[in-house]
């Protein structure tokens, strides 16, 4: 889930007709981009992005959809969710957003962290679903090395010494923690403990029930989701399709564009009756 903003950068540049917009969801405003029209597509930028991140995307997909991506809370220009959010809470979001927006159902592209949503929202609402692209998505708990269990356990007993000792305690915690705390939990700030809910969630449960047709598209070098995460995924969604980008990582969308570009294109407008596609 590590976020890059090399990416962000180098694809953050508005196409003249494209604008930000702002609306409120439950009391939760958010910023969002609406460009195009025909079928609506909504695209879920990854942990610590923006709808900057994947404006390439939006862009590319309002050629031939109504592509919109909104910057979830906490992210980009929206601002905080109200408490600590789990991976249900945002996807009751984009739930509220597709209501106000008068979206019956939409297809859904997610990039990581917006992988998560896509799957649970899948999962547990395929009437709001036509297709899912999974890009470099997270929701399989990676292998885990023995270095991670003993920093499990340090991490266990300082918050319980922060609970019996006090003011000593806690800042002895908070020295332990910033010796033991990972990148992506250091860079969290403010969201630490919703992205703690976010990664502590295993979406594997929620895989086999989604039943709409699904892309899965994987940078080769991904270090953040491994491909094996993807050969999981695609084991457990029925019927599912799997893309491995070459000389592509974690951002394989960026990474290699113009393959990734063509064949999202041609998955959305194929023909998936039947279970074939077409």
């Amino acid at each position: 889930m590590a976020a890059s903003l090399q990416h962000s950068v180098r694809f953050s540049a508005l196409q003249p007709d494209t604008m930000d917009l702002f609306t409120e969801i439950d009391s939760v405003r958010v910023r969002y981009r609406d460009a195009g029209s025909g079928d609506p597509v909504l695209v879920l930028h990854g942990w610590g992005a923006s709808i900057d991140a994947i404006q390439s995307v939006t862009s590319d997909l309002s050629r031939s959809f109504r592509a919109i991506a909104i910057d979830m809370p906490g992210h980009g220009q929206s601002p905080l969710p109200p408490k600590p959010w789990a991976v249900s809470d945002y996807m009751n979001l984009v739930l509220g957003f597709m209501s106000k927006m008068n979206i019956a159902s939409a297809h859904m592209v997610g990039h990581s962290f917006g992988g998560r949503i896509t799957i649970k929202l899948a999962a547990e609402h395929p009437e709001k679903v036509e297709k899912i692209v999974l890009v470099d998505a997270a929701g399989v708990p990676p292998p885990r090395k023995p270095v991670y269990y003993v920093k499990r356990g340090i991490a266990r007993s300082a918050k319980l010494v922060a609970a019996i000792a006090g003011p000593p305690g806690r800042w002895l915690k908070d020295k332990i923690y910033s010796r033991i705390q990972s990148k992506d939990y250091a860079a969290a700030g403010p969201l630490r403990d919703t992205f703690v809910k976010i990664v502590s969630e295993d979406l594997r449960p929620f895989l086999p029930r989604i039943k709409a047709p699904a892309l899965l598209v994987w940078g080769r070098d991904d270090h953040d989701t491994p491909v094996s995460s993807a050969e999981t995924m695609h084991r457990l969604i029925q019927g599912s399709e799997l893309i491995v980008l070459d000389n592509a990582g974690h951002y394989s969308y960026a990474d290699q564009f113009n393959a990734f570009r063509l064949r999202v294109n041609k998955f959305l407008r194929s023909d998936h009756r039947n279970g074939r596609l077409s």
